[in-house]
């Protein structure tokens, strides 16, 4: 890095000015970004090691300008996450960021692959495959109006649709009925209940904004909803849209979309996005497009094997 540029590990007070240097960087690519929160990498932090899986690089001014974690592995890969500064490019803060990521992936006890998600075809982009990483995946960000008159959704014969009531009870339903869902999308690894909560259950979660479709008393389709910020709004986020295989084909995802799209609009939300991978084998990127949804960026998912001698 250039003269005056730091390499840290963060303390609680950083948290504030990493959720607005985050934000920034994201919305530098992206204006329709959802703002990230102190909340949100408060709840991350929890489960990392502070002083070896997270990095924050202050500018000369003292600012925070750069931004790094690694997670922890799960079927031998792990996930890392990096930022830089709208203003702070060129400085070499990317290259040491990443190169702090793959020195502590690389500690990890057995072989891992390391993996990172970057605007599709920027700088960062560029950096990664000089560095030898492999571009597996495209994924969409996509975003679409419901302040106006919209589809209503036609349910299944026999499927009813109700929000989660919080309970332990329904909170399991929703996990079994998400594993099920996602177990054929590439690289899902299958979380235990625990792990799941872990990741789902923090201050952000509100179970109105969790839709579960039920069949016969049995959960097969759920939307996971919430509440966050794009360009200093409140809008809604489809966090996970599921459907059990015994009910696809049906037109329940659809439905269970437009559920949310109108639950939105019903709180005064004018706009809703997501994430989807771009080759969904469900095809779910091309339901979000015909039901409206646009596309505002591409992020790439690059991934590198690390051994444990580097």
């Amino acid at each position: 890095m250039r003269d005056g540029y730091v390499l840290r590990s963060p303390v609680e007070a950083d948290l504030p000015a990493v959720a607005e240097a985050v934000s920034a960087a994201e919305r530098a690519s992206d204006p329709t970004a959802a703002a990230r929160t102190v909340a949100g990498f408060r709840h991350e932090w929890a489960s990392l090691d502070l002083a070896r899986d997270v990095w924050v690089v202050t500018g000369p001014d003292g600012e925070v300008c750069g931004y790094g974690q690694v997670g922890g592995v799960r079927e031998g890969r792990v996930i890392g996450d990096a930022y830089t500064r709208p203003g702070h490019l060129g400085q070499g803060v990317g290259t040491a960021l990443l190169t702090r990521m793959e020195a502590r992936a690389a500690e990890l006890p057995r072989p891992v692959v390391l993996v990172n998600y970057v605007l599709l075809d920027g700088a960062a982009d560029r950096m990664l495959r000089a560095r030898g990483y492999a571009r597996t995946r495209v994924h969409q960000r996509m975003r679409i109006a419901v302040d106006g008159p919209r589809e209503r959704p036609v349910w299944p014969d026999g499927v009813t649709v109700r929000s989660c009531d919080g309970t332990s009870e329904d909170l399991l339903r929703v996990h079994e009925c998400a594993e099920d869902s996602f177990g054929d999308r590439w690289g899902h690894a299958p979380r235990s209940y625990d792990e799941w909560a872990a990741d789902l259950l923090y201050e952000a979660f509100d179970p109105d904004l969790w839709l579960l479709a039920e069949r016969d008393g049995r959960t097969v389709g759920v939307a996971l909803c919430q509440l966050r910020e794009v360009e200093g709004r409140p809008a809604g986020e489809v966090s996970q849209l599921g459907v059990r295989r015994e009910a696809r084909r049906l037109g329940l995802g659809r439905s269970l979309l437009l559920a949310s799209f109108a639950l939105f609009a019903g709180r005064g939300i004018d706009s809703v996005g997501l994430d989807v991978d771009s080759t969904s084998p469900t095809g779910a990127h091309r339901l979000y497009e015909r039901v409206g949804m646009k596309t505002t960026t591409g992020i790439a998912q690059f991934e590198r094997a690390l051994s444990t001698d580097g």
